[in-house]
């Protein structure tokens, strides 16, 4: 009966801290971001704290000098980026959506007249009719983008909590990085003591799951943003800053991800410059050839394990739970429920 009323109590918190969080999940978001800063920049806080030679004589000072050292280092790169990257960013962004019907308009210029040698082939009522799904096609894959932006958004509260929240990251993430085994040692014990050492493996198997995974995603983008970066500017395509940080951000989605990064830069060659689209085309398959091929096996390995039909599934979830940003940790999510039950389920 004891070890019965335990497990209620323990899978009743856990229900009423999922909700929650789920009803909190707008505000979290500041939270989520300096969560995953904390697991990309927890390795070099470590290396760092162990190369100073008064390491173990004062090892919190050490932390502390390690953790404001790496501040340093990025708040010089979100300088940088600020200064080089967010400009003319934004401006592309502002351009680019002021000419989205132009855009759309020659493009499908440039694809009829590509396709008027067929068409004219083509009896006029049946011409027509394609016309018209293409148009219904168009206006479906418009509706659900519109879909995914509004959960997107609804994810988010209001801007006065979102601003707070994101005053309050950089202290947050400081005593992540600082204070993570203090906090989890100070969890520990809240458990039974012969529960500690499942929490123990569970909480492991969540960090090395979910550091692996972040670590992995956050290079994945970096690198293809750049490439594909320096693969459009050779090229002379237009909003290159901005396809390139569509490119990065979605690759974050798994699988899927390459292709969605892809649509806005063939629309703005069709409409632009249609001689070039091969090249484009031909430019996101070698950086995505180059990805799975070199980068994938070696920045991520195997960190969800998960098969491709099932993420999928998941994807889809995940977006209608809470549009782009349920589709970017959704499989991570995932990844690590399935590591947890794997382990409980040999367990008990």
């Amino acid at each position: 009966q004891p070890r019965s009323n335990r497990f209620m109590l323990i899978v009743g918190s856990a229900i009423v801290v999922a909700a929650l969080l789920y009803i909190a999940r707008g505000a979290l978001f500041p939270f989520i971001v300096a969560g995953v800063l904390g697991y990309a920049l927890a390795p070099l806080v470590k290396r760092l704290e162990h190369l100073m030679p008064w390491n173990e004589r004062w090892p919190n000072f050490s932390r502390v000098v390690s953790v404001l050292f790496i501040y340093l280092l990025v708040i010089g790169v979100v300088v940088g980026a600020l200064a080089f990257i967010v400009p003319p960013a934004f401006g592309e962004a502002r351009d680019f959506v002021d000419e989205v019907p132009e855009l759309y308009k020659q493009a499908r210029t440039t694809i009829e007249s590509w396709n008027k040698e067929y068409t004219d082939r083509v009896p006029e009522e049946l011409r027509s009719e394609i016309e018209l799904q293409v148009g219904n096609i168009g206006s479906v894959l418009i509706s659900v983008a519109g879909t995914v932006l509004a959960r997107t958004v609804s994810g988010v509260s209001n801007t006065l909590t979102l601003v707070i929240s994101l005053a309050i990251v950089p202290l947050f993430l400081f005593y992540v990085l600082k204070d993570h085994e203090v906090a989890l040692s100070a969890f520990y014990s809240v458990f039974p003591e012969r529960a500690r050492r499942h929490v123990r493996n569970v909480l492991r198997i969540a960090d090395r799951t979910l550091g692996a995974y972040i670590r992995g995603q956050l290079i994945l983008a970096v690198a293809v943003g750049l490439l594909v970066f320096a693969g459009l500017t050779l090229l002379g395509i237009r909003f290159t800053v901005l396809l390139a940080l569509v490119a990065g951000v979605t690759e974050l989605i798994p699988v899927i991800g390459p292709i969605l990064g892809a649509v806005p830069a063939v629309l703005v060659t069709l409409a632009t410059s249609p001689g070039d689209l091969i090249w484009v085309l031909l430019l996101y398959l070698v950086v995505q050839q180059v990805e799975n091929i070199l980068l994938v096996p070696r920045v991520q390995g195997e960190a969800v394990n998960i098969h491709p039909a099932f993420i999928l599934v998941i994807l889809v979830v995940g977006s209608e739970t809470a549009g782009l940003w349920g589709m970017v940790v959704a499989v991570p999510l995932a990844g690590v429920a399935k590591d947890v039950f794997r382990y409980l389920y040999n367990e008990w």
